[in-house]
């Protein structure tokens, strides 16, 4: 039978010893792990074990989120994430757009981890992050510290590009399935089959000052390098950290004949060649004649008539 003393000793040494476990807790790196369980190719739940291995193997102390609908990572990162050091995301590049728009809002910033897991996954390649998640956890466990701009368009950010005009037909009705098949191929595809049909907008922009009005196809505003599979800007360390926004404008022809010329330009990004003109900068105006489909890192924008857009420079972390 415990005696009042030996209940009394038993205590302390649980005391102590909570005390001892809440101290190692303090001290181990909290993680916020939030994932798509529908993204793109990489559905699997081993990969997603995986990738919860190596973190317990690197001592991170892990919570889970599964998303259940649009826009719910955005809504918890606002809710949660800044209990955490890091915040990272399995998801396409539409996931982390929703946990950007949700982070730059953030007093307190945590870090932020990518594991690819979209059709195209764009942004992870501006950094080289692997699409296999756990190479890609590897990587958050492992990886530098690094920073990158954001683009801003009137009041909703984005990671890598904005577009508008025909990019977005095309981007909305390439089917998924042949996505997954065909990859970047898909779009050219579809491109090629929606261009007879498709009109220009009339545009007036200005961009960092430069007054131009034309009748555009289609526009993107480019952070990076990368967009639908393909390399449209130079290629540099600093594509994503440099200050500035790169801007594709493919200005409309009336004659078929000549559209080889659009693939022939978007596809050489040191030259501006017929009908497609290459821009830097920091600042630009758009205003059409009518509502213009965007589409933000992918995904369906609203229609808009006007937009301002601006670089917001190395306005977040990530460990890549």
């Amino acid at each position: 039978m415990l005696s009042y003393r030996n209940i009394q000793i038993i205590t302390i040494k649980m005391f102590y010893m909570e005390l001892e476990r809440s101290s190692y807790m303090d001290e181990r790196k909290k993680l916020l792990f939030i994932i798509n369980p529908v993204s793109g190719k990489n559905r699997s739940k081993g990969q997603i074990l995986n990738a919860l291995d190596q973190f317990s193997k690197h001592d991170l102390f892990v919570e889970t989120y599964i998303t259940q609908a649009p826009m719910d990572a955005y809504d918890y990162i606002l809710k949660y994430a800044e209990n955490y050091d890091i915040v990272v995301i399995s998801g396409g590049d539409g996931t982390l757009n929703e946990a950007t728009n949700a982070l730059i809002q953030l007093e307190k910033k945590p870090l932020l981890g990518y594991l690819p897991s979209g059709t195209m996954n764009d942004f992870g390649a501006n950094f080289n992050l692997s699409t296999n998640l756990e190479e890609a956890a590897k990587t958050v466990c492992e990886g530098k510290v690094d920073v990158f701009d954001l683009g801003k368009i009137n009041h909703q950010y984005f990671n890598y590009v904005a577009g508008f005009g025909m990019i977005c037909e095309v981007s909305f009705e390439t089917d998924q399935e042949l996505k997954h098949v065909l990859g970047n191929l898909a779009y050219v595809i579809k491109a090629v089959s929606l261009l007879p049909n498709l009109k220009p907008y009339h545009v007036k922009m200005n961009i960092d000052g430069q007054e131009i009005e034309k009748d555009l196809m289609f526009g993107l505003i480019i952070n990076g390098v990368r967009v639908s599979g393909f390399d449209l800007v130079e290629k540099s360390d600093d594509a994503m950290k440099d200050g500035t926004l790169n801007v594709i404008l493919v200005e409309h022809t009336p004659n078929l004949l000549e559209l080889y010329n659009y693939p022939v330009g978007l596809l050489n990004p040191s030259v501006n060649g017929k009908y497609v003109t290459r821009y830097q900068a920091k600042h630009i105006t758009i205003e059409a004649d009518e509502p213009m489909k965007w589409t933000l890192d992918g995904e369906k924008g609203k229609e808009r008539d006007k937009a301002e857009i601006q670089v917001v420079p190395r306005a977040l972390k990530i460990i890549c």
